[in-house]
This record gives structure tokens, C-alpha cells and sequence, in this order.
């Protein structure tokens, strides 16, 4: 789907064909991050206190190095048998990302091809700035298919 195609959505109470929902205006942007040479359990343990399934990892000047899922936690338990290992040897390398300026629309067309839950959202300089979860996308079609605007996405009901 192009942005030309994109659904109107209500903006102050308005139908607004014109407006496109970046992905600036629904990623979370006050994240936590991780080093690759932190504790692998130091990691687990940050995830399960603030309930967060991806950590992205980043190197001293905030540049995406890796994405740590809940499942990469899970493998690496299963697979080194309670050894201390750090980040960097379980998380995911290579991580797809996407700008804030990317329409949140062919963002969620990305997650469905690539069937991810998060993309890291980084700017020019591969800083992170974000993460679009799909947790993120289920909340803006709860407030959708609810009646309840869609132009402040993270607005709880």
C-alpha cells in the first residue's frame, strides 16, 4: 500500500485523507538500550522488570549495533545452560530499521513481510531515536476500530 492509498483517520474529530501517520508519531521513543558486552542476565532481568520484549543494543554514541528479543533471552538460557554470556553473543545482528519519516503504513507492511515485531527507528547517522513494536500497531487498530481518535496513537483511552 502507498501513502496515497493510506486510510483517513480523525484528526480532532475530523476525517483527514490528507494526514499520513508517520512512524515518528507511533514508535516509543523514550527506550531503554543495552551494550553488547552488558550481562546477557543483567539484560533478561531489565526486559522482565519493565515488561519489554525487544532491547535495542547500541555501541557508546547510541548507534544501533543489534536488536535483543525476548526470544533471543529464551534460546540463549536453552542454550548456554545458565553460563554468563554477554549480549552480543545472543542478540540479533543486521537489524532492519526504518527512519522516523517512514510512513507507518509501509512500516507495518515491512513487519508483515519480514514477520517482526520491532524495528528500531534510527536517523541519518544510525542513532536510535525508537522502536515500532507491533504492540504499538494493535493499540492504534483498538483506538480505531473503537471510535477514538487515532492522531495521538500512545493517548490511552
Amino acid at each position: 500500500m502507498t501513502a496515497a492509498l493510506a486510510p483517513a483517520w480523525r484528526v480532532n474529530g475530523q476525517e483527514d485523507v490528507m494526514h499520513t501517520l508517520l512512524v515518528s508519531e507511533l514508535m516509543t521513543s523514550n527506550l531503554r538500550t543495552v551494550y553488547e558486552d552488558e550481562a546477557m542476565n543483567s539484560a533478561d532481568w531489565d526486559m522482565a522488570v519493565n515488561e519489554i520484549r525487544h532491547l535495542p543494543v547500541v555501541d557508546g554514541e547510541r548507534r544501533l549495533v543489534g536488536l535483543l528479543s525476548d526470544r533471543d533471552v529464551m534460546r540463549s538460557m536453552i542454550e548456554h545452560r545458565g553460563r554468563q554470556v554477554t549480549v552480543g553473543e545472543v542478540m540479533s545482528r543486521n537489524v532492519k530499521t526504518v527512519p522516523p519519516s517512514m510512513p507507518a503504513v509501509d512500516v507495518v507492511e515491512l513487519m508483515l513481510r519480514a514477520k517482526c515485531h520491532a524495528l528500531p527507528v534510527v536517523d541519518e547517522h544510525h542513532h536510535v531515536v525508537g522502536i515500532v513494536t507491533s504492540t504499538d500497531f494493535l493499540e492504534l487498530a483498538h483506538r480505531a476500530l473503537s471510535g477514538l481518535e487515532v492522531d495521538r496513537p500512545h493517548a490511552r483511552a
